[in-house]
């Protein structure tokens, strides 16, 4: 397991998420909306911004290079 900081628009903290070098960026919005449930409402279409660019929703966590406690922000937007 990775864990990562991950921001929710609209949220007001990160939170750890645990991620496995196979999830993908749909994933990871996914897993950070469930983990916000109480504060924020989910949303069918996010996007997953990692070191400032979006990452396409197959893309999963290996091949984007992600490493324990890397931050990723999940905006509204249609995931591609």
């Amino acid at each position: 397991m990775i864990p990562l900081y991950g921001f929710l628009e609209g949220d007001s903290i990160g939170l750890l998420v645990l991620a496995d070098e196979n999830d993908t960026a749909a994933d990871l919005a996914e897993k950070l909306q469930s983990a916000a449930r109480i504060r924020v409402k989910a949303e069918a279409k996010m996007k997953v911004v990692y070191q400032g660019v979006m990452i396409a929703s197959h893309t999963t966590v290996a091949e984007a290079q992600m490493g324990a406690l890397d931050r990723f922000d999940v905006i509204k937007g249609e995931l591609r």
